[in-house]
């Protein structure tokens, strides 16, 4: 089994919804950067549905969320490659 989990709205969705196992715990010590973006993006999310706890989202909500911080990650990412040729140059 892989620790670090292939960035996909699934994935992020197991990660941050799941039952907390000590399977869980370990994905979220070898994934840190993920799950910063997932507490990130839980600060201010507000699901489509309306639903206010995390507990009664749809599954579209969850979607939703998965796919901001798949947006978050990428930003992040394309921001710190800028740096890095600036960096270069």
């Amino acid at each position: 089994m892989g620790a670090t989990v292939k960035l996909t709205e699934k994935n992020v969705i197991n990660l941050w919804f799941a039952e907390d196992t000590p399977v869980r715990q370990y994905k979220i010590k070898m994934n840190p950067k993920l799950w910063e973006m997932c507490q990130q993006i839980s600060q201010d999310f507000k699901a489509p549905s309306g639903k206010q706890s995390p507990e009664k989202y749809r599954k579209s909500d969850k979607v939703a969320f998965a796919k901001l911080v798949l947006a978050g990650l990428a930003q992040t990412e394309e921001r710190q490659d800028k740096e890095m040729l600036e960096l270069t140059y």
